[in-house]
């Protein structure tokens, strides 16, 4: 499941191997990937074929590929997707859904085991991009922000709702879903269907440094979900990966801090949660 710390290393790999490089072409195979952005196939890649790349963003779990002219790629890989770094004669695998090869040799593959998946994807112009990739202008990025506590303290204070909820809140906090909300109140010792305006000043101060620290702990272990050669996930001896991981999928296994059995719940019969009874208040 990608969430914001995968998606910067995403980032991170894809500045280091693609800035500069000039695209040759772009061959999308799944059509729903380019339809919220262009009506057809070939419009999205008449559009990026020939233009050089020259910049790699993040927005959350959105990346903004800038080209040499003021039209930016968007590409947003959805929860499960992924982009594969491969050979320009690389044969496609079945859960490839497009594929942008560049003049001087290599290819970026966008795949997604969900059929029907790949994410979303279009050129569009600079200026547009967060509209456009539907992101709100208001919404903080723990990362790309860096956000003080006060300024968290403001989007609690703006909230209403179970702590779950807010954090996975995509107009208020972006690149959070289910897997680092849990990590993340469980490092704060709060639990997530805790109402956010409860909190006392020093719950919102815990709750921030945890956000902070879960984020580059896991930015660290390069995420908990990439699928790269060489970047196979370790399992430890409770059998839970990786090692980052504090709380999430733990249920039935003894909690890390306190030792008291981590439980598996859902809020609003929807969200799957995992938290320790007995530590988290």
């Amino acid at each position: 499941m990608l969430e914001l710390p995968e998606v910067e290393v995403l980032r991170k790999d894809l500045e280091k191997e693609v800035v500069g490089k000039r695209i040759k072409d772009a061959l999308v195979m799944t059509p729903s990937v380019v339809t919220a952005f262009h009506r057809t196939r070939p419009d999205f890649s008449k559009l990026l074929e020939g233009r050089k790349i020259t910049a790699v963003r993040r927005r959350g779990t959105v990346l903004f590929i800038d080209l040499d002219e003021p039209r930016t790629w968007i590409v947003d890989p959805g929860a499960t997707g992924s982009l594969h770094r491969a050979t320009s004669t690389e044969k496609p695998g079945k859960d490839t859904h497009w594929i942008v090869t560049f003049t001087i040799g290599g290819a970026i593959h966008g795949t997604d085991p969900i059929r029907g998946g790949g994410g979303r994807m279009g050129v569009v112009p600079t200026p547009d991009t967060l509209a456009l990739a539907g992101l709100s202008p208001d919404a903080i990025d723990p990362l790309e922000d860096n956000p003080t506590w006060p300024d968290f303290l403001q989007v609690l204070k703006a909230a209403a709702g179970p702590l779950k909820s807010v954090l996975q809140d995509e107009t208020l906090i972006l690149g959070v879903g289910e897997v680092y909300s849990d990590e993340v109140l469980w490092e704060a010792g709060l639990r997530y269907d805790r109402q956010s305006h409860t909190l006392t000043e020093q719950e919102v101060r815990r709750m921030y440094r945890a956000l902070q620290e879960v984020m580059h702990a896991a930015i660290k272990q390069r995420g908990s979900s990439l699928d790269e050669p060489g970047q196979e996930e370790s399992i430890d001896e409770d059998g839970v990966s990786p090692g980052h991981i504090r709380v999430y999928g733990r249920d039935g296994r003894p909690c890390l801090r306190c030792r008291h059995t981590i439980v598996k719940t859902k809020l609003k019969k929807r969200s799957v949660t995992y938290y320790c009874e007995q530590c988290q208040m």
